[in-house]
């Protein structure tokens, strides 16, 4: 009969999944400059030694707050929303679904980490890897619409991705008027292309 008493190993953690949930809220909050390792620690509501037996430099906690980040990303992206768009067959929700992913708090999170790691080596190796995964990911669900064989699915893929990521990225400071028509247009216009050469 179980007394119900976590393991040492449980407890580690589940330790360890609060300091990077307390990291991950301060990036949203309080972006990559203010995200200390102090921040971080009373965020969590942990001691400073168990915040260091877990994570000993910032560096190793921007780290392992990469790969969280990237696994929330990954769930938005993977999620059974997007594979009844895929088995669909519809480039339409395709193009909403990415869109969406873009303005999810994930996708914020790693904007701070994208322009920090301008500047900071150890962070761009740490999420050079962790990005690929995510530009893959979305490549092969997304391929499966027009079909391993159709000559434009990487490439309308890579534009569609492309292309979004920029019209978010160019209304963060202020929305911008027309953005939405943008994302209609490019539907229009994925749907003309994919179906030019899916004869």
């Amino acid at each position: 009969m179980s007394t119900g008493r976590r393991t040492q190993q449980e407890r580690s953690a589940a330790t360890r999944a609060k300091v990077l949930e307390a990291a991950y809220e301060s990036l949203l909050e309080r972006g990559y400059g203010g995200t200390t390792v102090g921040e971080v620690q009373q965020r969590a509501g942990v001691a400073r030694g168990t915040l260091l037996h877990h994570f000993p430099t910032r560096g190793a906690l921007m780290g392992g707050v990469v790969e969280d980040i990237i696994e929330r990303r990954l769930r938005v992206l993977t999620g059974p929303e997007l594979e009844a768009a895929t088995a669909a067959g519809s480039w339409d929700d395709v193009v909403d679904l990415v869109w969406d992913e873009l303005q999810q708090p994930p996708f914020a999170a790693a904007l701070e980490l994208w322009v920090a790691a301008r500047t900071d080596a150890d962070l761009r190796q740490a999420l050079l890897p962790l990005q690929e995964r995510i530009y893959a990911t979305v490549h092969r669900r997304v391929t499966v619409l027009a079909g391993d064989d159709h000559p434009r699915a990487p490439m309308l893929v890579q534009f569609t991705i492309d292309l979004l990521t920029g019209s978010h990225l160019a209304g963060i400071l202020r929305p911008r008027a027309g953005t939405s028509a943008v994302v209609e247009a490019w539907k229009s216009a994925v749907r003309e292309l994919a179906e030019r050469d899916s004869g």
